[in-house]
């Protein structure tokens, strides 16, 4: 009986393994661009269009444009073989995207009034479309059919020149007038300060110690807005 049971399981297992073998379907891929590369589980199979043999089972179908371009447009799909001896046809139309450089770089680009990306990038376009480039107050216009895939537009772009250096400008001497004027007034006050105190020592007038706290309080307020003065200072300097 066990040797019977042992001979079922063997044949039962070469008839399926006969059936899976003798499954065969053909998945047809076809595109718009013959230049298009086609992978089926990230193997590349052709370009354009092919037609391959497979089994049951699920395949995963990429489409690209270019293999080693950055932001490559790109097309991800599956198909799910279910049946054999059948034909399986799965067609793709690429978008009118091309690649787009400028120079400088980073410029944005409008179609319609609207921003479609920045450069290097690529953007869907037709032949009755403008693209506006726009950086930094530079602004350029060309039609569609002066763009290909590897332009680079130039752009008349020149940088904004800084206005000068800091120590040089009027909000420098401010800032070292007042940092002058706080020095002073924290060193007027501490001084007043330290002259009640004596005059209390003298006197033992509990009176004067209200004057001592007035004077400490209005040096340490001068005193702080001249590290506040003083810190800003060394920010614009290691800034500028």
């Amino acid at each position: 009986m066990y040797k019977l049971k042992l001979l079922l399981i063997m044949f039962f297992s070469l008839f399926v393994s006969s059936f899976a073998q003798d499954c065969l379907s053909y998945l047809e891929i076809e595109t718009n661009r013959d230049s298009s590369y086609i992978f089926v589980n990230n193997e590349l199979k052709g370009s354009g269009k092919i037609r391959i043999p497979v089994t049951l089972g699920k395949y995963y179908i990429t489409i690209k444009e270019e293999v080693l371009r950055w932001n490559e447009h790109e097309i991800n799909d599956s198909v799910t073989i279910k049946l054999c001896d059948k034909e399986y046809l799965v067609s793709y139309n690429l978008f009118d995207k091309i690649f787009i450089d400028s120079n400088p770089q980073n410029a944005a680009m409008y179609i319609y009034d609207s921003l479609m990306a920045y450069t290097p990038n690529y953007v869907n376009v037709n032949q009755f479309q403008s693209v506006i480039f726009k950086k930094n107050g530079t602004q350029k216009t060309l039609h569609s059919s002066e763009l290909n895939k590897f332009n680079v537009v130039p752009l008349d772009y020149i940088p904004s020149k800084p206005n000068g250096s800091f120590s040089s400008s009027d909000w420098f001497k401010v800032l070292l007038g007042s940092a002058a004027i706080l020095g002073a007034t924290a060193a007027y006050f501490k001084i007043q300060a330290d002259k009640k105190y004596d005059e209390y020592v003298a006197s033992k007038n509990h009176a004067l110690l209200n004057d001592v706290d007035r004077y400490d309080l209005y040096s340490g307020v001068a005193f702080g807005l001249l590290q506040v003065n003083f810190g800003y200072l060394i920010y614009k300097f290691l800034t500028d």
